[in-house]
């Protein structure tokens, strides 16, 4: 009873805060941090009972699928309440909060499709995906207007077309970031070394990056959960909804930081996405090429091609988050150092193919 007693407690105080930031401005202070983080894992407890309760689970019914029993599909939910905390009680750019907003769709049908009784047809995700861009782009007038000198023959400038090539690309990026989430930790620790690289590259121009600093921290609340540091039994998902929603904020991180900061080229985004991106592009060419749907589910990702030859699912992780420091060291070298973006659009495309050939040097289960 006492332990429901404190629970309760403690949410209190952290809607109460959450509510006081929203009404008067940030409150910003060590303690409204340590809050957020209790009040984050407790909700987080609350979150999982109720989606066991209506279903909200991702069941070991498939051979690609390695988890034993149900697992709540709540990542995306906790990692958004966390967001909507740090957004008031510590104050960002309006640009991040509108964001925020964007999810909505995203969050409600991916939630209303992880429910085991409930399929949503994929072109409805597409959808979800689709309108939480046009939210971004109606409300801040954001969006690719250029790709930066990627040939060496000036700046390629889209103008008006960059609306529906900004789309695109922020739905494929989502795609790429859910087709990731294959193993536990892999989405959200390649989410926080690309949140980190642009942190670092903020850092060293003197610019403080609190959205940066939130994710990062919402984010690890999630993996604490996922990688099973609370205990088996509290083991959560990232879920459609977490996985897309990601890729979601990312893609728009580095729009918005290409397009309205001028503080990285269009270009350097490749090396800061780089495994997502790879990853799906060699995936999606594997599928054609055995005259697959491109959106057919199987075993033809590089986690699982890792997987098959023998690597440990730790060993896996730790492969994959070297490889994305090494790529994001790259993407925040090319921009300190002004590195011409000819160059690093060649390094990404030489960076393709060797992923390519070491992804077809032995043939995966489908």
């Amino acid at each position: 009873m006492y332990k429901k007693l404190i629970a309760i407690t403690i949410l209190g105080l952290y809607f109460l805060v959450l509510a006081v930031a929203i009404t008067n401005g940030p409150l910003a202070s060590f303690q409204s941090m340590i809050l957020g983080l209790i009040g984050l894992i407790v909700l987080t407890s609350v979150i999982s009972s109720i989606a066991k309760k209506i279903k909200l689970l991702d069941t070991a019914n498939e051979e690609r699928k390695s988890h034993i029993g149900s697992i709540p599909l709540i990542g995306g939910l906790v990692i958004f309440v966390s967001i909507i905390y740090g957004t008031f009680v510590f104050g960002v750019d309006p640009f991040y909060r509108i964001i925020t907003i964007s999810l909505i769709p995203i969050l409600i049908i991916g939630t209303i499709d992880g429910i085991e009784y409930i399929k949503t047809p994929v072109s409805i995700r597409l959808i979800a995906q689709i309108l939480a861009s046009w939210i971004i782009i109606l409300f801040t007038d954001i969006y690719l207007r250029d790709l930066g000198d990627l040939f060496g023959q000036g700046t390629i400038f889209l103008n008006e077309l960059g609306i529906p090539f900004t789309i695109f690309a922020v739905v494929g990026i989502c795609n790429a970031f859910n087709m990731l989430d294959g193993k536990d930790g892999l989405t959200g620790s390649v989410s926080v070394v690309i949140i980190s690289s642009l942190l670092l590259l903020l850092y060293v121009n003197n610019i403080l990056y609190n959205w940066g600093l939130i994710l990062i921290s919402s984010i690890l609340i999630f993996l604490a959960f996922n990688l099973s540091l609370f205990g088996n039994k509290k083991k959560i998902f990232l879920g459609d909804h977490g996985s897309t929603g990601l890729g979601h904020i990312i893609a728009w991180n580095l729009i918005y930081l290409s397009q309205e900061k001028d503080l990285i080229t269009p270009v350097s985004a490749l090396f800061f996405i780089f495994f997502p991106l790879t990853d799906t592009l060699l995936t999606m060419f594997k599928r054609a090429r055995s005259s697959k749907s491109i959106f057919h589910p199987d075993r033809k990702h590089m986690h699982h091609f890792l997987s098959d030859i023998g690597f440990s699912d730790r060993a896996i992780l730790i492969i994959i988050i070297v490889v994305s420091i090494i790529a994001g060291c790259i993407a925040v070298a090319s921009n300190f150092l002004n590195v011409q973006e000819y160059y690093v659009l060649y390094g990404y495309i030489t960076a393709l193919v060797f992923m390519g050939i070491l992804g077809y040097s032995k043939p995966t289960k489908d």
